[in-house]
């Protein structure tokens, strides 16, 4: 039996932080802060790094040159490279607004790399609102159908994990019903819902609000809007740290009025992640990238070029919540969302070996998949 042995690292655990060794084999851990020799075990020396649970990230639409509504399979790889190798171990690619068969294409494609870090994918339309289009191309925006939805995700129902969906359009109260009946969350996003519409979706079953603030009616003090529900409610959120997308002081009072058990970090990350400012591409939409910000030409952000630990450093920051708090919304807070929580998402035996250990500046060193370390900085 195969054994990876890591020593003396600081062990990052939901609510606290232990000193202790931790030790993987076929996969999944065996021991966690035990002390003992391991005859055999492959011994990685840790000590002063933490060893966290791998991230896990909702909503990444690429990296490296390339998006996932479009890539080789090559360009699929490089990107699903790029993000594990900043500690995301389990990710949901996200498939923007386009045509039906180049969705599906899309799904295929991601599904055929195979890639254990994939989860399944995120449906981010094209079930939205024309009002709140964001970076999505209005040409192939659709109104809710079940019969559309049904001829989306044909042969890949089980690989659904996510849809985003405007809950306010006619059609949509059908359409969360099918999402929830292939076994998908549905989330509310680029939606003009009302507070009151947006209430109504989550009895409904909407259970995730994407890309919190962005691309959905604001709060207001007398018209809270779908903000002031994903803050009213049980539900979770997901959030772009990258301090462009949503001001430190609106991350404050989010952590303060939700805590830390339904924020959900997302990266939202496109082609460019990884790559120099420059011209690139998000659908079928042209996007520019200045000082690491993308934006359509109208100004329009058009997501961004974060990565995980990235996020999770700047979540951190500008809460100033714990570590275990930070690291706990990158990792089991996504986990119990998508229902995979008994075996990602914590540190603990019989739970996938999937790790990332990294120092007090949230730089990553190493990151294991399966057991195996994929990544090694320098």
């Amino acid at each position: 039996m195969t054994q990876l042995w890591l020593r003396g690292g600081r062990l990052v655990f939901p609510n606290a932080v232990g000193e202790g060794d931790l030790v993987a084999a076929e996969g999944r851990i065996q021991e966690v802060g035990g002390g003992g020799r391991f005859t055999g075990a492959t011994e990685l020396d840790v000590c002063g790094l933490y060893v966290a649970p791998g991230f896990i990230d909702l909503q990444v639409n690429g990296g490296m040159g390339s998006n996932f509504g479009d890539a080789s399979p090559e360009g699929i790889r490089k990107a699903i490279e790029f993000h594990v190798s900043h500690g995301t171990t389990g990710f949901l690619p996200t498939i923007v607004t386009a045509p039906i068969p180049d969705v599906r294409e899309a799904i295929s494609r991601v599904k055929g790399v195979g890639h254990p870090a994939v989860l399944g994918a995120h449906l981010e339309g094209p079930f939205i609102s024309p009002a709140r289009a964001g970076a999505h191309s209005p040409n192939h925006i659709l109104p809710p159908s079940r019969r559309r939805f049904d001829e989306l995700v044909a042969g890949h129902a089980g690989f659904i994990k996510v849809v985003t969906l405007a809950p306010e359009l006619p059609g949509a109260r059908e359409l969360i019903s099918t999402v929830i009946e292939i076994g998908a969350i549905p989330a509310l996003g680029h939606s003009d819902a009302t507070y009151e519409q947006a209430l109504t979706a989550v009895k409904q079953g909407v259970r995730l609000f994407t890309h919190l603030f962005n691309a959905m009616s604001p709060f207001h003090h007398r018209a809270p809007g779908a903000v002031g529900a994903a803050l009213d409610s049980d539900a979770y959120l997901g959030l772009i740290c990258d301090g462009v997308h949503v001001h430190p002081a609106a991350v404050r009072l989010v952590a303060r009025v939700k805590g830390y058990d339904r924020i959900c970090l997302v990266t939202d990350a496109i082609s460019a992640a990884g790559l120099s400012d420059g011209d690139y591409s998000l659908g079928s939409l042209p996007v520019t990238v200045r000082a690491g910000v993308a934006r359509l030409p109208d100004g329009t952000l058009a997501g961004s070029t974060l990565t995980m630990d990235r996020a999770v450093k700047n979540f951190k920051e500008f809460t100033g919540c714990s570590l275990p708090e930070a690291v706990r919304c990158a990792t089991l807070n996504p986990a119990r969302l998508l229902g995979i929580d008994d075996r990602k998402g914590s540190l603990e035996v019989g739970k996938d070996a999937d790790l990332v250990i990294f120092d007090e500046d949230l730089t990553v060193h190493y990151v294991i998949l399966g057991g195996q370390v994929v990544y090694e900085r320098g």
